[in-house]
């Protein structure tokens, strides 16, 4: 028999628990082994819910139980939730969580303390939500040198700006209605900022690599910057804006980074929109195999935790340390690489043909004029050939000393 206590009955935790109260003997058929939900772990009465016969309200009736070979982590922050993670693990409890905050900082050190006490710390449902693909990546393309990932790993920036762009709204306006809706939190910083998706990119570089990538050496541009004129004339130019999370194996080294990027519209991230998400991987062998879902939500998390739940069930607990707790990931940076550029102007009262000649004296034949902004003619746009950014810069110093003009905003151009 599997008796499996929920640490944390929020929005995650809950769904679990609706899913083994309806699921759990139809699991327990399929897979041949009694499963039972036996605690909730709750700073809540939890009164006239079907959680309350399962409420406690203290830990260590989780962690003492020798009849509870399970936990399921879903507390959120970090101390409180790694320090009951770790008690479970060295009671000799599987602990499956969906906390992205613990993996990506104690992650190591749980996976150790799980080793060391013949159970296992599974967090498939960490970084990409109800998306299967810590999975494949550890199983389906182990044989695959991964060299690349790329993802739109945050649903509430990617509900942002396909608001904006849709509705022509600001930033602060789709902002707005994204709490509104529940998809941000009252404090958004994480998650506007890309600390959330950082977190995400960090766990999946350290899968894939197999070398343990620190979230804190993530480099993070969030889109607070961006603004509707930006999404309306790359729209026009046939690339969509999203924020994209992306790590790259170069020899060995990891480069990994956080940022707005104008992607073409052929991009199979491109396509993803609103609170949905997407991950990219590039393997030796398979090539691009894309992993596409809600990255968010009660069931679809909840959905990812019963699939460790179930491989915990089905597999063996003895295993091996996977690398990235054994060696740092040699990190490196791309500042000498070349990329085209987005940059939005004001303009001011320069007219579009005399910008045309600007853009072509300024930046050569390569650049593209992207034109005015429907909604304030003084807002313009043009795409670079490639330069490096220090390049950049200096051009984009020479044109404001010269002329009336003022640089609003630069993006980087994925090819």
């Amino acid at each position: 028999m599997v008796k499996i206590a929920i640490m944390g009955c929020g929005v995650v935790g809950s769904g679990v628990a609706d899913i083994l109260l309806e699921k759990s003997e139809e699991l327990s058929r399929k897979f041949n082994k009694k499963i039972e939900l036996t605690r909730i772990l709750d700073i809540r009465d939890l009164k006239g819910t079907p959680y309350e016969p399962f409420l406690t309200k203290d830990a260590n009736e989780i962690i003492n139980d020798p009849d509870i070979n399970m936990v399921i982590m879903t507390i959120g922050g970090e101390e409180h939730a790694f320090t009951l993670t770790k008690k479970a693990l060295e009671a000799g409890k599987h602990v499956v969580t969906s906390n992205k905050e613990i993996v990506a900082a104690f992650g190591r050190e749980l996976v150790e303390t799980a080793y060391n006490n013949s159970v296992r710390f599974m967090y498939e449902a960490s970084a990409g939500g109800g998306i299967p693909i810590i999975r494949p990546l550890n199983i389906c393309l182990a044989s695959n040198d991964i060299y690349e990932i790329q993802g739109i790993l945050n649903g509430t920036t990617n509900y942002i700006l396909t608001k904006m762009y849709r509705d022509k709204m600001s930033f602060e306006e789709a902002l707005a209605k994204a709490q509104q809706k529940g998809y941000a939190e009252a404090d958004p910083t994480a998650d506007v900022d890309g600390h959330d998706a950082a977190r995400k990119i960090a766990i999946l570089s350290s899968v894939a690599y197999d070398r343990f990538v620190d979230y804190k050496d993530v480099s993070c541009t969030g889109i607070r910057n961006i603004s509707y004129e930006d999404l309306e004339l790359s729209s026009a130019n046939g690339f969509k804006i999203k924020l994209i999370a992306r790590s790259i194996n170069k020899d060995g080294k990891i480069e990994a980074l956080v940022e707005p990027l104008l992607l073409g519209e052929d991009h199979m991230l491109a396509k993803v929109d609103s609170v949905f998400n997407g991950v990219l991987v590039k393997g030796s062998y398979t090539g691009d195999s894309m992993f596409y879902g809600k990255g968010a939500g009660k069931l679809p998390t909840a959905s990812a935790i019963l699939g460790d739940i179930i491989e915990i069930l089905t597999g063996s607990s003895e295993h091996s340390l996977p690398g990235f707790v054994k060696e740092k990931a040699e990190m490196t940076t791309s500042k000498q690489d070349s990329f085209r550029f987005f940059v939005r102007l004001w303009k001011n009262s320069i007219s579009t043909e005399e910008m045309e000649k600007i853009v072509v004296n300024s930046f050569g034949k390569v650049a593209i004029y992207c034109g005015e902004s429907e909604v304030n003619r003084k807002k313009a746009a043009l795409i670079t050939g490639y330069l490096s950014r220090e390049e950049l810069d200096k051009k984009i110093e020479e044109l404001t000393k010269s002329l009336n003009i003022k640089v609003e905003n630069v993006i980087k151009v994925e090819d």
